[in-house]
């Protein structure tokens, strides 16, 4: 069932464009929280900031792995599983997050919108699996 949902959730997000607290890589993870373990993580974070100096602040105040841990999702190692959550840590701090279904991940771009990427090359560049537990 979760695969279903989670296809049918990534399709929503296809021909949307990318837009700093409405559909960037933090929007994208919290809705998908929100519908799938705990209601209210999306509203914490959509609508928040719309640049990405406010996003980048936002983020030092609302740490994405609390709002994990409180939707029920631990830190997990292995190989990635569908419906996994992957935080890539930047340079600056700041982690860019994925969804994991069937193999790929995807998120959202700023040049490109939703996007599709093999698991096993994104893994060289993961920092942390989270997983529903």
């Amino acid at each position: 069932m979760v695969n279903l949902k989670l296809g049918q959730y990534i399709a929503e997000y296809k021909n949307k464009d990318f837009e700093w607290g409405q559909a960037d890589c933090n929007t994208f993870i919290a809705d998908w929280v929100d519908r799938t373990t705990n209601p209210g993580v999306a509203s914490e974070v959509i609508g928040k900031y719309s640049t990405v100096k406010e996003m980048l602040r936002f983020a030092k105040v609302k740490k994405i792995k609390k709002e994990l841990e409180k939707a029920g999702y631990a830190l997990v190692t292995g190989p990635a599983q569908t419906g996994d959550i992957l935080l890539q840590k930047d340079k600056t701090g700041f982690y860019h997050s994925s969804i994991v279904m069937h193999g790929y991940c995807y998120t959202m771009n700023e040049e490109h919108g939703l996007v599709k990427v093999d698991v096993d090359k994104q893994m060289q560049v993961i920092d942390e699996i989270w997983r529903v537990v």
